[in-house]
């Protein structure tokens, strides 16, 4: 197979949705926007890996963002039967706390709203980001 061939189904499996454990993950590239100003500014804060928790969404579309707000864009949207592997946590300029994730399985992470983690995601001081 030509390395051509290899880069257009590579981009095809990366384009399409990824099914794991019979939920669908969806993976898309952030949209192109004029940049939010003001206390709702996406920002990305500096992370590691402090937790050792893991859990799932509350429900089947909770958003991975790239940093913790909602005007940040969204990286891949799971569902309850998708394991996240928390990292750290903040708590953004509004004063909503956000944790670190990765999505088991695979290299893709960034910032869910606690709100949407079955257990209320990562929050022990220890694990602040």
């Amino acid at each position: 197979m030509s390395p051509l061939t290899k880069r257009a189904r590579l981009a095809a499996a990366v384009a399409a949705p990824l099914l794991l454990s019979g939920a669908t993950l969806t993976a898309t590239a952030p949209a192109a926007s004029a940049a939010p100003t003001g206390a709702d500014a996406c920002t990305h804060p500096s992370w590691s890996n402090k937790s050792p928790g893991k859990g799932t969404a509350k429900g089947s579309d909770a958003k991975v963002r790239t940093g913790p707000s909602e005007d940040c864009g969204v990286t891949a949207t799971v569902g309850t039967s998708v394991v996240l592997q928390y990292h750290c946590w903040v708590k953004n300029s509004a004063g909503n706390k956000w944790t670190h994730v990765r999505i088991d399985g695979t290299q893709i992470n960034g910032w869910v709203y606690n709100g949407n983690l079955d257990d209320g995601g990562s929050v022990h001081p220890d694990n602040k980001c």
